[in-house]
């Protein structure tokens, strides 16, 4: 760490900044400082004690301003115990002559020649970081890191890709999965804590209490097209505890319900289940329901019915692909479009009362566009009106729903990302890191964190213009 040496009652010197290792303020006699300063005749080197040498510097106005000599703290320390050879005649003069320049020197500068010499560290001096005033979590070839600060670090050592990442509804937590192990990261206090772990192709689900309390989360290993094996288990935050629902069929969690029951799925249904035990409640045949997501709320399920319908004009079956909503605890399904629209990517807004989906206009002229079905009137609207030059997909809408994110791709075959804002007739393009986007989150109603498979960074759209900060790192979630 940098040091400065001070003499009290002048101001700090303005030496070449040394090093030393010690981390800690020295008081060192100034007779004795001076020694290394004024260099002996002959060998007398002083030789560093701690590995890497270092140096001490000061200011000796009455002795030509500074000068160096290869020394540590702790050795100027020992020279207090040095014994010089039998002093000559030109000894003496040279020690008459620096008595001489102390006593003048006390005149001149009063109180100072009583005064020690005060070595004091300065502040290490650290880069700006794009991550500062931020905790993070970061993923690279050395495994998971929680960075609460500069100085504040935790390590997992788990390598592989990032298939699962979900946060507490507080944001007091996250959990990622990486390389097979599912792993919880707290925000602010606490450790890293390991979940599961096993092999780097199991698949993980989850979902929060609603309170944040807990966590329930189901793997597997897929095994051609069904599940192999796997389980559904809750972790319980207060008491850090682990244990298995007991579930021998079901190995994906799909929501915590508003009753507290557990929806669960295998590759054939759908299971409402007591969180203790597994005791089925209600099924529902889902082998034909596709791309099932949950709101956040929990509330309802949005799909894709996936079946034959008799064509009558040409006496045919022909496969159909409805989208519905329907109540998490049964009752009858909403439809909300159609096939002849080929609705896909399905997402909701965060509070679970809009659900985001990209459709095809009959016809074949006009691209692809994003379309937004609201609970509460049961009627859907397109985000911007569909076009022939441009398709509009995989949306994404911030907290609050001021903004929705989308990917625009164009028949020349250019893609980027886009921001449609509330109140605007426009989107707008935001400056997007280097590589392919692996994920995006909205961090909060204005800041959206951008994965791509070279690095991170977080796009602010709250201004008239969206920035980027590149992180400069691969960062899976930040607050």
């Amino acid at each position: 760490m940098p040091i400065v040496g001070k003499l009290l009652g002048q101001e700090e010197a303005d030496c070449e900044k040394g090093r030393h290792t010690d981390g800690q303020t020295k008081y060192v006699d100034e007779g004795v400082a001076r020694l290394p300063l004024e260099r002996a005749k002959g060998n007398l080197d002083v030789i560093p004690e701690h590995s890497g040498g270092g140096w001490v510097d000061g200011r000796d106005s009455l002795l030509n301003g500074c000068r160096r000599a290869k020394v540590t703290l702790k050795s100027v320390q020992n020279l207090q115990n040095y014994r010089s050879p039998r002093p000559s005649l030109m000894s003496f003069t040279r020690i008459f002559t620096a008595v001489f320049v102390v006593v003048f020197a006390a005149v001149i500068w009063t109180g100072c020649a009583s005064a020690p010499v005060i070595v004091e560290e300065a502040p290490l001096s650290i880069p700006a970081s794009p991550l500062d005033g931020m905790t993070a979590v970061l993923v690279d070839d050395a495994g998971l890191t929680l960075r609460r600060s500069v100085s504040q670090e935790q390590r997992y050592q788990a390598t592989g890709p990032v298939t699962y990442v979900s946060a507490a509804p507080d944001e007091s937590a996250v959990v990622i999965s990486v390389g097979g192990s599912l792993i919880a990261v707290p925000r602010e206090e606490g450790m890293i804590n390991v979940l599961e772990s096993g092999d780097a192709a199991r698949v993980y689900t989850g979902a929060w209490s609603k309170d944040g309390s807990r966590f329930y989360f189901g793997f597997y290993v897929p095994a051609g097209d069904g599940m192999g094996a796997g389980g559904i288990r809750t972790w319980d935050r207060a008491a850090d505890e682990v244990r298995d629902v007991g579930c021998s069929a079901s190995k994906v969690v799909l929501a915590e319900l508003a009753s507290g029951s557990l929806l669960v799925r295998n590759v054939d249904n759908i299971y409402e289940v007591q969180t203790e035990g597994c005791a089925t409640m209600r099924s529902v045949d889902a082998r034909k329901m596709h791309k099932v997501t949950v709101s956040p709320d929990g509330a309802y399920l949005a799909y894709i019915l996936r079946e034959l319908v008799f064509n009558r004009e040409n006496r045919s079956y022909e496969p159909d692909s409805t989208l519905y909503v329907e109540s998490s605890t049964g009752g009858e399904a909403i439809k909300v479009i159609g096939d002849k629209y080929t609705p896909r990517n399905l997402s909701w807004r965060p509070d679970g009362s809009e659900l985001l989906y990209d459709v095809a206009p009959p016809g074949g002229e006009a691209q692809r566009a994003v379309s937004v079905y609201t609970l509460s009137d049961a009627r859907s609207t397109y985000v911007l009106p569909p076009n022939t030059s441009t398709a509009a997909t995989e949306a994404l809408m911030a907290p609050g729903g001021q903004h929705v994110l989308f990917r625009q791709s164009s028949t020349d075959g250019i893609s980027d990302w886009q921001i449609k804002t509330t109140g605007s007739n426009f989107a707008q393009s935001i400056p997007m890191p280097n590589g392919a986007v692996v994920a995006a989150y909205w961090l909060d109603g204005n800041r959206l964190l951008i994965r791509t498979v070279e690095t991170s960074a977080v796009v602010s759209v709250a201004g008239a213009t969206p920035s980027l900060t590149d992180l400069e790192a691969s960062v899976i979630w930040a607050w």
